[in-house]
């Protein structure tokens, strides 16, 4: 039976490289043995050992966030694999293409009191695209085959990518009894994403030509193409953008507007039609404008028919996806009224102006960090941003002088787990540098991932702003409640933990800076795992917020 076991996995593993994956991230296990071993046994695919399943998670997360390819996780039984949650549900939330393996106990095991054997039947719910458990007796090779072309297909093509749970029940003996077998694919093809394009939804877009329009962009996963391709209807039609960081839209022209969300109350530009594309808005300015502009014509383009908009204030929802469409309207969206995008412009930039005068240049606070941080990198190293306030800084500090570049945000559940993990995976995948902008608290909860990458060879610049805990609750109203509502214990959950001592600890470089020449001096200097630490006076941060809330009242 073990020899079978080898073969179903040597074919699962050879035909998933057929469709086209090329990584798999392993955490050691007992149970896992077979799947591991011939995974490390099979041609064109790199096997990533992480011992930190949660880790293992993101990092493959962000693995195939960054290459758009399908990646392959395997785990042994247990706890195991409900470390993986987290990094799952992200996937599910922000589509995208993980291959899930977890090994298990065979079915006379469970619910017998056998050690590491939980229920792992469905273990992820509905946050996985399919679920299958494989048979134990492994007398059909060739299911196995069928199952990994499935699992690729399912979990990278279509309009709807996300992650796929393979449960694999294993018998003892775990270990090969002969030889590890080699197979070549016999049934895998490539697999090829599917971008939709709806003629109709193409129609609609274009009888709003002449019309003022507006687009908002949340998180959006687009190539330069396709960047370029969005920007270039937006020229077309005369409509400026609203785009958060992780649009991908950042920093390519007037039209993409930079100081954008201190003019969005402005009763003289309310714009008759509303398209939003990517996912939803990170900042509550434009959420609340999304939700109460008034626009007689709002369009939610989505390609994955997910419709995630919470406010349901959309008049029509599109199906195709926004590249495809707004390329193939562009050719019929001759502008009416060029005032309309100039006024846009020009409000805009002129908020920015008073950002800019607003920020100073004394103290090194979160917002003139981000600033800082997006001048200093260079533009072909992309930014993995977290969740809270670095996603939400990066969108609305952006510099007008800031050249393109890619930003990495997981979006999805918006959590603040495993944002360094997914980092290292995004560096692990492109093979080339990558910057996290990444939260203390954040930086400590994922604290694993930041000696994963020590132990990887990775080169991966972390900046951290330290303002000792969680800041942005000092911005919701719970901060009001003080002692009442133990803000300082339950909220702001300050840590006193020294960075510098933690971080030398796992053999991962370190610098302190609190100006921003110094910021921008560590970036340039950086090299393997560096930690850039920028502390922050929380009061001073609290207030400056506050001052630019108000900025343009």
């Amino acid at each position: 039976m073990t020899d079978l076991a080898y073969r179903a996995a040597g074919r699962f593993w050879a035909e998933l490289a057929a469709c086209g994956v090329t990584d798999v991230v392993v955490s050691p296990g007992s149970r896992s043995t077979p799947l591991a071993v011939t995974a490390r046994n099979q041609e064109g695919l790199r096997v990533i050992v992480q011992f930190d399943e949660r880790v293992a998670g993101f990092c493959a997360l962000g693995m195939a966030k960054a290459s758009g390819r399908p990646v392959a996780l395997a785990c042994t039984s247990g706890t195991a694999a409900a470390n993986l949650l987290p990094a799952v549900v992200e996937a599910h939330h922000s589509g995208v293409p993980l291959a899930v393996c977890t090994a298990d106990r065979p079915p006379e095991l469970r619910d017998a009191g056998a050690g590491q054997t939980i229920d792992q039947v469905k273990l992820y719910g509905d946050h996985v695209r399919w679920f299958a458990e494989t048979p134990c007796d492994f007398d059909d090779p060739d299911y196995f085959a069928r199952l990994a072309v499935r699992a690729a297909t399912t979990a990278g093509a279509g309009p709807n990518p996300g992650p796929v749970h393979l449960n694999w029940p294993f018998r003892k003996p775990l270990e090969p009894q002969g030889p590890v077998p080699r197979f070549d694919a016999s049934v895998g093809q490539p697999v090829v994403p599917v971008r939709p394009l709806v003629e109709a939804d193409v129609d609609a877009v274009r009888r709003l030509a002449g019309r003022r329009g507006l687009i908002v962009s949340g998180a959006l996963d687009v190539d330069e193409v396709g960047a370029a391709a969005i920007v270039g209807f937006a020229e077309a039609a005369g409509w400026p953008v609203v785009a958060d960081a992780g649009s991908q839209l950042r920093g390519r022209g007037p039209m993409v507007l930079d100081g954008a969300e201190w003019v969005l109350g402005r009763g003289d530009l309310r714009p008759d039609v509303l398209v939003r594309i990517g996912g939803p808005p990170s900042n509550r300015a434009v959420i609340d404008f999304v939700e109460s502009c008034g626009a007689a014509d709002r369009l939610l383009v989505d390609s994955r028919r997910r419709w995630e908009d919470p406010s349901f204030g959309w008049t029509a929802a599109l199906a195709s996806d926004p590249m495809a469409l707004l390329s193939a309207a562009a050719g019929h969206m001759a502008s009416a009224d060029d005032a309309w995008a100039v006024s846009w412009i020009e409000a805009a930039t002129d908020a920015w102006d008073r950002v800019v005068a607003a920020l100073g240049h004394d103290e090194l606070l979160e917002p003139r960090l981000a600033a800082t941080l997006l001048r200093a990198l260079p533009p072909e190293v992309p930014l993995y941003a977290s969740s809270s306030m670095p996603v939400r800084d990066v969108t609305s500090f952006w510099p007008s002088d800031a050249l393109p570049r890619r930003v990495l945000v997981n979006r999805g559940a918006n959590g603040i787990d495993g944002v360094v993990s997914s980092a290292l995976g995004a560096s692990l995948a492109l093979h080339q540098p990558v910057a996290a902008l990444v939260g203390d608290v954040a930086l400590l909860h994922d604290i694993g991932g930041l000696l994963a990458a020590s132990l990887s060879g990775a080169d991966l610049t972390v900046v951290v702003p330290n303002n000792n805990g969680g800041g942005i609750f000092s911005l919701l109203p719970v901060a009001d409640g003080g002692s009442d509502v133990h803000f300082e214990e339950l909220f702001h959950t300050p840590h006193g933990v020294s960075l510098g001592e933690l971080v030398n600890g796992l053999g991962v470089r370190y610098h302190q800076v609190e100006e921003a020449d110094e910021l921008a001096d560590a970036i340039a200097k950086a090299s393997g795992v560096t930690v850039i630490e920028v502390p922050i006076d929380h009061d001073a941060a609290m207030k400056q917020r506050q001052q630019l809330a108000h900025l343009t009242e």
